[in-house]
């Protein structure tokens, strides 16, 4: 029996699941809900195929509910780009960057934490009468807060210890912000609010700030590119708790 060739359609399929299943291995497969989503959605990809090469049918239904995903993705990946990099914040402006923890590793800010700090450094130093909020609890298998962490981190690359203050109660995005602008009331600090987080978080972030009656722009630490597909799929699914949840 002659073996049916793969059609256009199905040679994109496969083409997306493997890179799909190549996003989610790089985002950590076993650390992070969004690999799992996307390697699930590979595996979707390659069924329809199965599915069409063994029946000879073109089930359109199930082609149907992949292109609303692949939309959704996109639509996504415009609206969060969008929030991370079109809001740049105010210069020579009295004003605020709250930095979003993230995992530390002893007295130590991890890559993904480090690179958010570095940029929150930059826009400091181009902006001295600007002040710093570093926003972050005590989480799992942590010795210090990672507003502890953060602090350190600023003030031994230069930043003055008087510019930087701690928020350390804080156990996700939610409090991060809320907590945040507690310090900044109590402080007096400035009310030109800069979120600084990685570009894939700056969406749900601002939604946040919104819930709390004010308005912030953003500046994006510099996230590998291989990551954010994961890490976005996650901010998805954060999203979608927030609105559905509160």
């Amino acid at each position: 029996m002659e073996k049916r060739k793969f059609d256009t359609m199905q040679k994109l399929f496969l083409i997306l699941a493997v890179l799909f299943v190549w996003m989610g291995i790089m985002g950590g497969i076993f650390t992070n809900v969004g690999s799992v989503l996307l390697c699930g959605f590979a595996a979707v990809l390659a069924g329809i195929v199965f599915l069409q090469r063994k029946t000879g049918r073109k089930h359109k239904m199930l082609i149907g509910f992949v292109i609303v995903v692949l939309a959704v993705l996109a639509t996504h990946a415009v609206v969060w780009n969008y929030f991370a990099f079109c809001r740049p914040p105010v210069q020579n402006e009295d004003a605020t960057v709250i930095v979003l923890g993230c995992k530390v590793n002893g007295e130590e800010p991890s890559l993904m934490l480090k690179r958010r700090l570095l940029k929150a450094k930059e826009y400091l130093e181009q902006n001295p009468q600007a002040n710093c909020v570093v926003s972050g609890g005590m989480g799992e298998n942590e010795s210090h807060t990672e507003a502890h962490v953060m602090k350190k981190f600023l003030v031994e690359s230069g930043i003055s210890e008087q510019r930087v203050y701690e928020e350390n109660r804080s156990t996700n995005t939610d409090t991060n912000i809320r907590y945040s602008l507690q310090v900044i009331q109590q402080q007096e600090l400035g009310e030109n609010l800069i979120i600084c987080t990685d570009g894939f978080h700056q969406l749900r972030a601002w939604m946040y700030v919104r819930r709390n009656g004010r308005d912030a722009a953003a500046i994006s630490g510099k996230t590998p590119f291989w990551v954010i597909p994961s890490y976005a799929v996650r901010e998805m699914g954060g999203i979608l708790k927030m609105l559905l949840l509160g």
